[in-house]
């Protein structure tokens, strides 16, 4: 007890000198706003960090982002992607749009903070880092392109001012210029193995496939997988769609998701019939 006296009555004395000392009083506010502003990086670096992972999953998504500029007058990148997928259905595409978008290639409809989004994106990633590399090889003998290719359109794109309220360049403008095939693709692969792996017309999978064709309901991350090189394919070239998918036999790295992309790509595995 002596001892924590002691210990109690030296503080006790320097509170005393600090308050009879007025000079003192004003360094110590100043070293205490000093102390202040040469923490606030640490704060900020500590606040980045909590939202490192979103962060991380919307910036792979922008490197291949289609913008929707111009959507209300139907010139925008992503307008001209979808007009590529209907022209080459049609057979009416261009040489030059064959070369610039190629045979094959995931679409995948992704917005900002969203959870599936992030959950599925590290299997995007490790596909694309380790493509033609062990057991993520293309199978090019049926006609598969040998070439990565994904393109990402964000639904919660802003791009006109005179939007308000929940609006936004896809529910205003982008859905209507193709409604046609927005619709179509609910029907486009119906009669697909994955699509009765999945339970058929009464499961949940089919819920968001319906969800596709009204723009009120329309999810993310919603992904088509597109293919003109193969010697069959549904409507508008849609293989298949895949939603907030799992990995591989129920995995959750991203390389059981990545396993599930490149049989979604090689049209394998459950993609073809495979039940296990």
């Amino acid at each position: 007890m002596k001892i924590l006296r002691a210990i109690g009555g030296f503080f006790a004395k320097i509170g005393r000198w600090i308050r009879d000392t007025a000079w003192v009083q004003p360094l110590l506010i100043v070293g205490g706003i000093f102390a202040i502003i040469f923490s606030i990086p640490y704060i900020v670096n500590g606040v980045k960090s909590w939202f490192d992972s979103g962060n991380a999953s919307e910036t792979y998504y922008l490197s291949f982002k289609k913008s929707m500029e111009g959507a209300e007058h139907k010139d925008s990148e992503a307008d001209k992607l979808l007009d590529y997928v209907e022209n080459r259905e049609h057979g009416t595409a261009s040489q030059a749009d064959i070369d610039k978008y190629g045979d094959q290639f995931f679409i995948s409809f992704v917005q900002k903070s969203c959870a599936g989004c992030e959950t599925v994106q590290p299997g995007y990633e490790t596909l694309q880092k380790n493509w033609n590399k062990n057991e993520f090889v293309p199978d090019v003998s049926n006609g598969i392109s040998s070439t990565y290719s994904l393109y990402t359109i964000f639904i919660d794109e802003i791009t006109d001012d005179e939007l308000s309220g929940t609006e936004t360049t896809f529910t205003r403008y982008f859905w209507m210029n193709h409604s046609s095939f927005f619709e179509n693709a609910v029907t486009a692969v119906e009669d697909r193995p994955y699509y009765a792996y999945m339970g058929g017309v009464s499961s949940d999978y089919a819920n968001l496939v319906n969800s596709i064709g009204e723009v009120e309901s329309f999810q993310t991350p919603t992904t088509f997988m597109i293919d003109f090189g193969s010697p069959e394919h549904g409507p508008y070239g849609i293989m298949d769609i895949i939603f907030n998918f799992d990995g591989k036999d129920g995995g959750t790295s991203s390389y059981a998701l990545a396993r599930t992309l490149i049989d979604c790509w090689n049209h394998s595995g459950v993609f073809n019939g495979e039940t296990k």
